[in-house]
């Protein structure tokens, strides 16, 4: 028997915490199926995926449910360390109220699902104090909701889920149960939440907004505004009142199951609620406030304000520096290697080696690392390719801003490669990184080479000379991306690469002396949780000397018997 003092928290111990706008918008009407697009910091975790959560759980106990995540890692590295912290803000521990890689021990007395759980499935996913339990879908694993009889489904960073897998996967295996889970309004629903998408791949979850019945919603808001007006009555008896509130809350059980069809078909009287939402910073103005807002409004730049505070559908500028880029030809989302299913699968040690190389599925361990970096006082950056036949892979992203400095950015991407066994780099630079500067007599380069060396790292240091002008890089890299076979062809990692590619979408172009410029003039605004560095132009000066120099420059350290420095000619 599980010890009911274990969920009791005396008074003095209990927290009083405030939701946003968002947050209690979406605990109100409680939709059967929710779709929420938020910007970045409106509490997405905490008030939505973990309410969800919480709700399916103590609705359904013994249910299953299904995380839904695009690969393993993201889900081991990303997702559930974020839901673990936000149960946490609800008050629920791991280890006592749930357990997270592992079946509970006999000890806890946890219940057991009502649906038996195979004991492999235990070692990927989140198992509740009464019997619920979640298990971790990757998208890379084909069908590997086949054979599943899911009660719900949540999937948080829906931008980077599949639809096409979400409706021929997914959705027939949130089907059965009725038996034990029948009479629950929220059996079978559905929770996808992200923020504003920014590829052709996520922008299903925006078309969500075409199923919901707006009159519906209201009529849900009027029913909870009514139970809690209700609540509040002191001049009815107690038996009225217990008969007024039942009749409301089944009234409003069902309105939360159920709405009238948004597109009338014959025969066809009722189909799931939905609910789609979309937020932007003023939803979340009692926590940061008008001066906030205003000072935002005119400090940055007009696209970052209408995307990152606005929330609006803007995904790429028109005409910009890398113009060709296509979110279907040159980005990807890497399959499940059999890395991580190599090692022990508890849930501690997922944790630490979803944090490096491990987890990343399409890392040739064999084959040698390209590298090249960005660097100034603000903002340090790289990024990290592989050549694959005639294909140039950008595999990763990396930056640290102060008061971390480029030293610490080489021992990340050390640290983060440090599983790689055959342990060998190609780092291209140009003439600014053999400068010196004024507080150490060892150049950009040079502390570089040292730190990877000193991690064990084979090096070879490639001068790519002056950097190429901006007129020739942009006619260059366009006719890379568009398949001319004099260069090589380029795929970003998605996942990976997020910010990257947010970087080259916003990067502008202007007229200068010799021609078309990138816009740099983004990078003499301050880093700002809503217009960070990373989003900026610097990120891309370092993925334009890895072309540069995989496509000109390029060396492959097989064909050499010792790591030496190359010093090319421009």
């Amino acid at each position: 028997m599980l010890n009911p003092d274990m969920f009791r928290s005396r008074a003095d111990e209990v927290v009083k915490k405030f939701f946003n706008r968002m947050q209690r918008s979406a605990m109100a009407i409680s939709a059967h199926d929710e779709y929420h697009v938020a910007a970045r910091g409106t509490g997405k975790s905490e008030g939505i995926d973990a309410r969800f959560i919480l709700q399916m759980v103590w609705e359904m106990p013994g249910s299953t449910g299904a995380l839904l995540s695009p690969t393993y890692s993201k889900a081991w590295n990303n997702t559930l360390p974020a839901i673990c912290h936000a149960l946490k803000c609800w008050g629920y521990i791991e280890g006592v109220h749930f357990v997270v890689g592992h079946k509970a021990p006999s000890s806890m007395n946890f219940a057991l699902p009502a649906r038996p759980i195979l004991m492999d499935a235990y070692k990927n996913g989140i198992q509740f104090w009464n019997g619920t339990f979640i298990v971790v879908l990757s998208f890379n694993q084909g069908m590997s909701a086949n054979s599943m009889s899911l009660d719900w489904v949540i999937g948080p960073e829906a931008k980077f889920l599949d639809y096409d897998k979400i409706k021929s996967e997914v959705n027939p295996a949130n089907r059965g149960n009725e038996q034990y889970f029948g009479d629950c309004p929220h059996h079978h629903s559905v929770c996808y939440t992200t923020d504003m998408p920014t590829s052709h791949s996520g922008r299903w979850i925006l078309e969500k907004d075409q199923e919901m019945n707006p009159q519906h919603i209201t009529y849900i808001r009027n029913l909870y505004r009514q139970l809690k007006l209700t609540e509040r009555r002191t001049d009815l008896s107690p038996s009225t009142m217990e008969r007024y509130l039942k009749e409301l809350r089944r009234d409003l059980d069902l309105a939360r199951k159920y709405q009238p069809p948004v597109v009338p078909i014959p025969g066809k009287y009722r189909e799931y609620t939905v609910f789609y939402g979309e937020y932007d910073i003023f939803d979340n103005l009692e926590v940061v406030g008008e001066d906030y807002i205003w000072q935002m409004y005119r400090d940055s730049p007009s696209l970052i304000w209408h995307t990152a505070f606005l929330n609006e559908r803007i995904f790429k500028l028109p005409n910009c520096f890398y113009s060709a880029l296509d979110d279907d030809i040159h980005f990807y989302i890497p399959s499940d290697s059999g890395q991580l299913d190599r090692i022990p699968r508890d849930w501690k040690h997922l944790r630490a080696t979803a944090k490096n190389c491990l987890g990343d599925d399409d890392l040739d361990f064999n084959a040698p690392l390209h590298i090249a970096f960005d660097s100034n006082a603000a903002i340090s950056s790289a990024v990290v390719g592989q050549k694959s036949d005639d294909t140039m892979l950008v595999l990763r992203s990396f930056f640290v801003k102060t008061p971390s400095k480029l030293q610490e950015l080489v021992q990340n991407i050390c640290d983060h490669y440090a599983p790689k066994l055959k342990k060998s780099v190609v780092f291209y630079f140009d003439a600014t990184f053999v400068w010196e500067s004024g507080s150490s007599s060892e150049s950009y380069s040079s502390l570089i080479e040292r730190i990877f060396t000193e991690n064990g790292w084979e090096v070879e240091s490639v001068y790519v000379g002056q950097p190429p002008r901006h007129d020739w890089k942009h006619e260059g890299i366009d006719l890379s991306l568009k398949g001319d076979s004099r260069y090589l062809r380029i795929r970003f990692n998605i996942i990976n690469n997020e910010f990257l590619k947010i970087a080259m979408e916003q990067t502008g172009i202007r007229q200068g002396r010799n021609g078309f410029e990138k816009d740099k003039s983004p990078e003499k605004l301050p880093d700002t949780p809503e217009s960070p560095d990373e989003y900026k132009t610097h990120i891309t000066d370092a993925f334009d000397t890895l072309w540069y120099g995989m496509n000109f420059w390029y060396r492959d350290p097989s064909s050499f018997s010792s790591p030496i420095s190359i010093i090319g000619k421009n």
